[in-house]
């Protein structure tokens, strides 16, 4: 009988120690922090490319599904690129490195890499893996997607993945605009105020060259002059001169009826250029040191434009490493 006994007291203690362990594994899928998941997706990844022998990796901006990326896609990839490299077990590219080539070469900086591009980035980075990921708002939580794809195959080698808790902070790093609140039972949710940004642009007109964010906010006619003003915001992992030619070839807009205009006035920041200031043959690059994450105002001026102008068909920027171009941009008159 008390063999019988101190059996069932076993086998009791057994089931109670193996339900904890499931408990504890349960539990630690439950969404948490996201310092402490972007904690344990390293280490998945680090598992991964121990096991598959890969010492060099280059981490691509984690990307929405609708392949847009957040300023919580760009933090996942600088997190993972500083916990890769203290690991001591990995090259990692640097960040402004990564930037600068696929710029050059017009490769997607997005989540989704295809297998020709994974190729394409192995062989100009001489990385032997490339980790890539997505962000999901799953309304109470976000869940993060990485994979690892072989710069030799361009094949996805491993995933990894974690839940995170929507926090305020996600909130915004998801959406810095987004007038959510997170509040406690029993209160009631005050709307964030958003700054005013008049006059609104009909369209979305941003693009990133070189690691700096460039976005149009305004396009203002005030009799034949018209502005443009810009927001620049150095996105690389240090200070870093931003530079805009004077000269040949020029920046310079066409209107909706053909007219070409070259760029009079250019300002960045405090720096100012005057084309009739400086004269037509003067031939000058603009170029200011932008800090790292602070916008900076920049502003192009039109002199002799077409007053019954109603659109900016074709804005052509050419800077010293780069160039881009906006269409269809509406103009607001005064």
């Amino acid at each position: 009988m008390k063999k019988v006994t101190i059996f069932f007291l076993s086998l009791t203690v057994f089931l109670l120690i193996a339900g904890c362990g499931t408990m504890d594994s349960v539990f630690s899928k439950k969404p948490a922090a996201l310092d402490d998941q972007l904690t344990l997706l390293t280490k998945q990844i680090v598992n991964s490319l121990s096991e598959k022998n890969k010492s060099k990796i280059a981490v691509i901006e984690f990307s929405n599904l609708d392949g847009s990326i957040s300023q919580l896609g760009k933090y996942i990839s600088e997190e993972l690129i500083t916990r890769l490299y203290r690991t001591g077990k990995f090259e990692v590219v640097e960040r402004q490195m990564l930037n600068k080539i696929m710029n050059e070469h017009e490769l997607s900086l997005s989540g989704f890499v295809d297998e020709s591009s994974a190729k394409e980035i192995g062989m100009l980075l001489g990385v032997d893996a490339i980790a890539s990921g997505s962000v999901t708002d799953l309304v109470s939580e976000v869940k993060i997607n990485a994979r690892l794809i072989s710069a030799e195959t361009g094949k996805i080698f491993s995933v990894a993945s974690v839940k995170v808790n929507k926090t305020q902070d996600v909130i915004q790093l998801l959406d810095p605009s987004s007038s959510t609140t997170i509040v406690q039972s029993g209160e009631t949710a005050k709307p964030a105020s958003k700054p005013d940004h008049s006059p609104q642009m009909d369209g979305d007109f941003k693009v990133v060259r070189v690691g700096f964010l460039i976005e149009l906010n305004s396009c203002v006619m005030t009799s034949s002059q018209l502005k443009m003003d810009f927001t620049v915001t150095n996105q690389t992992d240090s200070d870093k001169e931003f530079c805009i030619k004077y000269g040949r070839p020029s920046t310079e807009i066409f209107d909706d009826a053909g007219n070409q205009y070259p760029i009079s006035v250019i300002k960045v920041a405090n720096s100012e250029i005057d084309f009739k200031r400086a004269g037509r043959y003067h031939y000058k690059n603009i170029t200011k040191k932008l800090i790292k994450d602070i916008p900076t105002k920049v502003e192009f001026v039109f002199r002799d434009v077409n007053p019954k102008a109603d659109l900016v068909t074709l804005l052509q920027v050419n800077g010293c490493e780069y160039e881009f171009s906006f269409r269809d941009i509406p103009i607001k008159k005064q």
